[in-house]
């Protein structure tokens, strides 16, 4: 073949296959029991697995965009403020999406952020996830930033037995205190479904136990975690004249007793007169334990609940009596739910999409009826790589997952925010991995701990432009 030609011919088989390229599904296509896939021009021009990626500027371009906008928004006409905040609503990648674009839905919330001190009420917020939030990650700075604002101490609700270091807290508990969780890799199923609204109890089986609680002075542990001034004790199905002792160290032994051991859960409670950072409860009876919630008498409380392995459809498998009243008895205003990374990997097709997302709407259905005082944003999945022919990509069903769980989100009523459009979208969680320093683990799945912060602190940014629009609207009428 001549030269011309041969070269004719590399051309137009180059053409074809940017063609087919282009216009190739990039979660791939099924064909029977096969998934086929063919690389993008993104995935062929993308760096190399070897080669850095930065996006620290990238986030700090996002962040300060938030920033900027709102120092400025005071000094800016009414008018031009209120484009401002249109504009963040409709496109900006860190917005909260709302239903029916009600920018006003966080209403309530705020407001009851905003007299928690004065109304000397405890406001609790419940972030629920799962191993992208274990030890606290995200959550920590989430409750720091909240305190600092608000008001508020303390690490927030904890399980009687924990079994994932945390770096709020260090916790030990008598062998006799056994441990139950409803979902995740540690699922260990009690018989029963009261599980309260950890999901996970631990159950006294024998007439002395023990639980200490002491605060972590670790580098990585944030200020108003180390100290709590307000303890309860949440329990239920205890023998009669169940005791409770609080014990402080140089401080003496504080007695309580349930009065009606027939209620679904019991609260023995004690308000300190100064703060404290550890103490240790003696327990005398048999029981069932729901939570320890370690708080300031007033502000926020920010609780860390993980379920590692989870995909977050636990909740309507567990007794609706238990945890509406323990929603109730907490004061609970805000429901975080960060789920769909541990679904990712099975999803294979768009009936398990549609699926899933049916699961996560009876989950949100259920948490409203059940806490209707309760806001709630379902936070989609971070960006996760997998090796397809050789290199990693995002998971191919993993943009339609997200969008299923907004649309989970918003017909049910609540908010959703994108943590993937955040971080950059398609394969950004290679360049968090390989951007100096590292934002998250070479599993391609989660964050180190660098990583946790600079969500958590893109997520409160976030949710602080709300907050100033709030202010921005009542406050002129």
């Amino acid at each position: 073949m001549k030269p011309s030609k041969t070269l004719l011919f590399l051309a137009g088989v180059l053409v074809s296959l940017g063609i087919i390229s282009a216009i190739f599904p990039k979660q791939g296509l099924a064909l029977w029991e096969l998934q086929l896939y063919f690389p993008t021009l993104e995935d062929v021009f993308a760096p190399q697995e070897g080669q850095s990626t930065a996006v620290t500027e990238q986030m700090d371009a996002m962040e300060l965009s938030l920033k900027m906008q709102q120092d400025s928004l005071a000094e800016a006409a009414y008018n031009d403020s209120l484009k401002f905040y249109l504009d963040f609503f409709a496109n900006h990648p860190s917005r909260m999406h709302l239903p029916n674009d009600n920018w006003s839905y966080f209403d309530a919330l705020f407001d009851a952020f905003d007299h928690c001190q004065e109304q000397q009420k405890v406001v609790r917020v419940l972030h629920y996830g799962d191993s992208q939030i274990e030890g606290d990650r995200i959550t920590g700075y989430l409750r720091q930033r909240l305190q600092e604002k608000f008001g508020g101490i303390g690490p927030g609700l904890l399980p009687a037995v924990q079994v994932v270091p945390s770096t709020s807290v260090g916790q030990t508990a008598s062998d006799n205190i056994a441990r139950y969780i409803i979902s995740g890799n540690f699922a260990n199923r009690a018989g029963h479904r009261r599980f309260g609204v950890l999901g996970q109890l631990g159950v006294a089986t024998s007439n002395e136990s023990r639980i200490t609680i002491k605060a972590r002075d670790w580098k990585q542990s944030f200020e108003n975690g180390k100290k709590f001034q307000k303890i309860r004790l949440f329990v239920g199905h205890t023998s009669p004249y169940f005791r409770a002792d609080l014990t402080i160290p140089k401080k003496g032994s504080f007695k309580e007793t349930i009065s009606d051991p027939n209620l679904p859960v019991s609260v023995l409670q004690w308000n300190l007169p100064d703060s404290i950072s550890k103490f240790t409860l003696n327990l005398y009876g048999r029981g069932e334990i729901y939570g320890i919630a370690a708080d300031g008498r007033s502000g926020i409380a920010v609780d860390n609940i993980p379920f590692r392995g989870s995909s977050g459809d636990f909740f309507t498998k567990m007794d609706s009596t238990v945890l509406a009243s323990m929603f109730n008895e907490l004061n609970a205003r805000l429901i975080l739910l960060e789920f769909g990374g541990n679904m990712t990997p099975s999803i294979k097709n768009n009936k398990a999409v549609e699926a899933y997302q049916q699961t996560m709407s009876k989950q949100i259905a259920l948490l409203k009826t059940l806490c209707p005082q309760a806001k709630i944003i379902l936070i989609g999945p971070a960006d996760m790589s997998t090796k397809i022919h050789g290199a990693l990509q995002t998971y191919p069903y993993l943009e339609k997952t997200i969008a299923a769980l907004r649309e989970a989100a918003l017909s049910n009523g609540v908010a959703f925010w994108n943590m993937y459009d955040v971080m950059g979208g398609h394969n950004s969680m290679i360049k968090w991995v390989k951007n100096s320093p590292s934002l998250a683990a070479t599993d391609y799945i989660h964050f180190n701990a660098k990583g946790a912060e600079r969500i958590a602190e893109l997520f409160y940014e976030s949710l602080d432009i709300y907050y100033d629009y709030h202010h921005f609207v009542n406050d002129k009428h």
